[in-house]
């Protein structure tokens, strides 16, 4: 019984040093949002996307990081330009026209994460001047597309949208009916 007491003191004590010292490089990576914003500078798409990604995190309402990562909207780095259109949509930043045309030009990429990136964006941001844009992708080769495109029809779109989507309800994919149901149904709850 001795031992196992011992035992338990000494694994308790390991993992009490681990913590704490796991604590510590944490609390020495926590960078300044300053600091994060001069990451954005970087030549490592990786330190670039991972800056935006903390600023969201933990600093959502910035008045500073936010106009700095609108300019990486147009990035050629596709990973930059995708976790760009992701913050801005995630946050509801205000964007010009100019803006929406450059995530909207995610969609003529031909990695599908990167279409649907931009769908996803769109759908945080007051852009319904991107639909015309949007709904070609309702004929998109993939269903992951195609539901994405629903989907922001749904939060963009209104009523006359309804036929564009109607004939999905078909489609070979139960998914891709499934989404172009909820948006019908959505839609149709527009006034």
């Amino acid at each position: 019984m001795i031992n196992i007491n011992k035992r338990s003191f000494f694994i308790a004590l390991a993992l009490g040093v681990f913590t704490l010292a796991t604590s510590q490089v944490h609390a020495a990576k926590v960078k300044t949002e300053d600091q994060l914003i001069a990451d954005l500078a970087s030549p490592k798409e990786e330190v670039v996307a991972d800056a935006m990604l903390k600023i969201e995190k933990q600093f959502p309402t910035s008045a500073k990081a936010i106009p700095e990562i609108k300019k990486y909207l147009g990035d050629n780095r596709a990973k930059v330009r995708r976790k760009a259109a992701r913050v801005i949509g995630v946050l509801h930043s205000e964007v010009t026209s100019a803006e929406i045309k450059s995530i909207c030009a995610l969609f003529k990429s031909a990695d599908q994460r990167e279409v649907m990136d931009g769908l996803i964006a769109l759908r945080g941001l007051k852009a319904a001047e991107a639909l015309p844009e949007i709904l070609p992708l309702l004929n998109h080769s993939a269903p992951n597309v195609i539901r994405d495109a629903c989907r922001t029809i749904a939060v963009l779109g209104g009523k006359e949208h309804i036929a564009l989507i109607e004939p999905l309800l078909k489609n070979a994919d139960p998914k891709v009916q499934k989404d172009a149901q909820d948006a019908i149904f959505a839609l149709k709850a527009k006034s």
